[in-house]
């Protein structure tokens, strides 16, 4: 795959960026595969003729076919050098507009971030971070910092540090790192006013909102004449500050007026920045852009009306059978929030803010059923849909009033299609973030962070008992009755599947790693080593074995542990891989190696796991389906491995085998016939994952069909705050498949296998051997 430098002229010429888009055998005749990133200084390449460059992953040289390539700018190459998946890198390049958007981010702009590769879902932030993180090759990529906000605060894993250094600041666990390809712009945020030349606020003074769409407010730009409500009155101004406030972009737009009359109260700053310039303060007001209404030339600041044929919410006349009581303000921890989750902003006073708030703070979710409030005086009714319509960008929410009104609403239906079904004049569609929680029935308490919330309080219902003594697994038919059923198992909680079904595989009815548990600690260990011993033996595996059951909280501890002594940011909140677990956890532990492997004549290495890599068709034409011992003996080949064994011992160093020779009393017995007996490894656990959930399966007992089935997240009670319920059940059909000949399996439809066998079959991720005839307890 390397070639020889001489070929690569040494000039101090620019250097040019090059993409992959298509597999080649570099130098060497190694395969250098697409999505691969390359730099060569000089003229640029013939399109005909090969050329010298430098792969940025490996810093090696290749010679490469000019067509094979696709020049990038020097700011795309940053970008996609922290994409680390090939694949993912050319697909990102193919979308120019997207790579483009991204290109555009500035610290400030408002995004959706993949908070990590396995979930598919992005979740609402603020950009505090671009560039890279580091000096090695491996951080001199482009990385985005985002601050998380609304309901994704508290899923991220960091504070705004890496590695001691500081690049943002944010709470605790509201933060993320992450590549281009896990962001991106959030629709109808094209306008920040952190991108706006030469950093004038007033650059972006002029909202771009479709005219005529009666979910969006009118443009304004400075110098209108606008008018908004005040009681019964409708005070009029000029226009003077347009804009978001400076560190609160996600609050909204705000309008600073002129006013015409002396009747505000705002001076024209905010926290001591000077926004614009008013006279005195009796002549100014800050207003949420929703509340600011433009003068029309003919008409002046008449009341709004709204198209009785759409059911939308400008200003509703309040029907006079509806009787509003007192205003309830919002109770939070640290004061009001400056918007609701949904995205609507509170009116605090003309721009004032609760002193130290410049963070965002949670509040209620909206969902279907939710009762809530909208106007002001507020017009209370129930979401009865959510969702997009027709030219609207932001999400909508279809809402069933309480009573009737004149004008204005319909009985479910939007420009002649319906969403629900309502009485006449009681449907409104309006903007999701212009609704909030209905202040009649008190206050609502904000979601709680799901991690602080895993302790020994909230999970009182659902505690497991501390189990000192050790416990070594059962096997049979009794014990497969102790772990069936609901709440057995280990509870999940907070993207913890991965870990729990790993630690069920591992424990539960096997001891060939138990070895864990019960090493004394000695002078190499570090501080944290016996509290993590003791927490895995004591609070998680001996409870699963004696009683069938762990509490989500005995986990949190065991991941709160490891991610101090690893120095791994995410293992409380985030979903890791397996892998990633059980190598922090051998790492902190300090396990031998379970194995190791070689390569040529290279050093062994020793392993945990080792992953099979398939060269082609698994079985390969005529084959039929191949056995786990042909893909393992397979994938060693192509990788030119072998399983080894070194002599430890210094006094063995120069051993060498040689033949045996039988004692002579046995010499007339006749030599076995056939190669010798080998030792199998049987199957006692498979880990399984579909759509990043994981799940497991785990032999229970020496006969045929004691399989269990076993998944941390199998039912939920209560909503956003409420509990995982781990479920076990029998599974004894996996062990008609488990038997079958490859010919027989190669004609199953997978459409037609029983659930437990197609997951095990189809999807199985890892799978634990072991011998049965070997045990660590006896």
């Amino acid at each position: 795959m390397t070639g020889d430098r001489s070929h690569c002229p040494i000039t101090m010429r620019p250097c040019r960026f090059f993409i992959l888009v298509q597999d080649f055998s570099g130098g060497g005749g190694g395969q250098v595969p697409r999505g691969s990133l390359l730099s060569q200084a000089g003229e640029p390449p013939s399109p005909d003729c090969p050329f010298w460059a430098k792969l940025l992953d490996t810093e090696a040289m290749v010679q490469v076919p000019a067509r094979a390539v696709r020049e990038l700018s020097k700011e795309q190459a940053g970008m996609l050098q922290a994409v680390t998946n090939g694949d993912e890198r050319l697909e990102l390049f193919r979308q120019e507009g997207l790579l483009g958007r991204q290109g555009a981010l500035r610290p400030g702009d408002r995004v959706r971030v993949q908070i990590t590769s396995a979930s598919g879902e992005k979740v609402r932030g603020v950009l505090r971070y671009r560039g890279p993180m580091g000096d090695s090759k491996e951080q001199v990529g482009v990385i985005f910092g985002v601050e998380l906000v609304g309901s994704a605060a508290g899923k991220g894993f960091t504070d705004g540090s890496f590695r001691g250094q500081k690049f943002f600041s944010c709470r605790e666990n509201c933060g993320v790192f992450v590549p281009v390809s896990r962001i991106e712009p959030e629709e109808g945020s094209e306008c920040s006013p952190l991108m706006a030349p030469r950093g004038s606020r007033q650059a972006c003074t002029r909202l771009q909102l479709a005219a005529g769409d009666p979910l969006k407010s009118p443009p304004l730009e400075l110098g209108d004449r606008v008018f908004f409500r005040m009681g019964d009155s409708a005070p009029t101004g000029t226009v003077v500050f347009c804009d978001y406030l400076p560190k609160k972009e996600m609050t909204g737009v705000f309008v600073g007026i002129f006013l015409d009359q002396p009747v505000g109260s705002w001076d024209g700053k905010f926290k001591d920045q000077s926004l614009c310039h008013l006279p005195s303060p009796e002549y100014g007001i800050l207003l949420p852009i929703a509340k600011v209404h433009k003068e029309k030339a003919d008409e002046g600041p008449k009341a709004l009306s709204a198209d009785s044929s759409l059911g939308l919410l400008n200003d509703l006349p309040s029907p006079s059978s509806i009787r509003y009581p007192p205003r309830r303000e919002w109770e939070f921890p640290h004061g009001s929030p400056s918007s609701l989750l949904t995205g609507g902003t509170k009116e605090r006073g003309e721009g004032e803010e609760e002193e130290g708030g410049e963070e965002e703070l949670a509040s209620p979710p909206l969902e279907i059923n939710s009762m809530v409030e909208v106007h002001d005086p507020p017009v209370y009714g129930v979401i009865r849909w959510t969702g997009k319509l027709p030219d609207v960008r932001e999400t909508i929410a279809g809402l069933e009033l309480e009573e009737a009104l004149l004008s204005g609403c319909t009985d479910g239906i939007y420009r002649g299609m319906r969403y629900f079904q309502c009485p006449p004049g009681k449907a409104l569609f309006i903007k999701l973030r212009h609704c909030r929680p209905d202040a009649r029935f008190g206050v609502p308490q904000p979601p709680e962070n799901p991690v602080l919330r895993c302790n020994s309080l909230a999970f009182r219902v659902y505690a497991s008992e501390r189990v000192p003594e050790d416990t070594p697994p059962e096997l049979g038919e009794e014990v497969g009755q102790r772990l069936i059923g609901w709440k057995k198992g280990i509870q999940g909680h907070c993207n913890s599947c991965y870990l729990d079904a790993t630690l069920f595989c591992m424990f539960a009815f096997s001891s060939v790693l138990d070895s864990l548990l019960l090493r004394p600690a000695d002078k190499n260990d570090g501080a944290s080593y016996e509290e993590i011993r003791d927490l895995l033996r004591t609070e998680i595996v001996n409870p699963l074995r004696k009683h069938g059951y762990v509490c989500a909280t005995k986990v949190m501890s065991l991941r709160r542990v490891l991610e101090a002594a690893g120095h791994s940011p995410g293992f409380t909140s985030e979903e890791k891989d397996p892998e990633e677990f059980l190598t922090l956890l051998f790492r902190v532990l300090k396990v031998e190696p379970l194995f190791k492997i070689r390569s040529a004549d290279k050093d062994p290495q020793g392993c945990i796991f080792y992953q099979i890599f398939m060269e082609g068709s698994a079985g390969g034409a005529g084959r039929g389906v191949p056995t786990v011992q042909q893909l393992l003996e397979r994938s060693l080949a192509a990788g030119d491995l072998k399983f080894t064994e070194v002599h430890r011992h210094r006094a063995r160093r120069s051993h060498r085998p040689r033949a045996l020779r039988l004692p002579p009393e046995l010499e007339h017995l006749p030599l076995p016939s056939g190669p010798p007996p080998r030792q199998t490894m049987q199957l006692y656990a498979a880990l399984c994952i579909q759509t990043s959930h994981y799940v497991a399966f785990a032999r229970h007992g020496p006969r045929r069909g004691q399989w269990l089935f076993f998944d941390s997240m199998a039912d939920r009670q209560g909503g956003q705050n409420g509990f995982n319920i781990p479920q076990v059940t029998p599974c004894p059909e996996v062990a008609d498949y488990l038997e079958m000949s490859p010919e027989e399996l190669q004609v199953l439809d997978p459409k037609c296998l029983p659930p437990c066998a197609r997951r095990l079959l189809c999807d199985a991720y890892m799978c634990l051997y072991h011998s049965p005839t070997l045990g660590l307890y006896k």
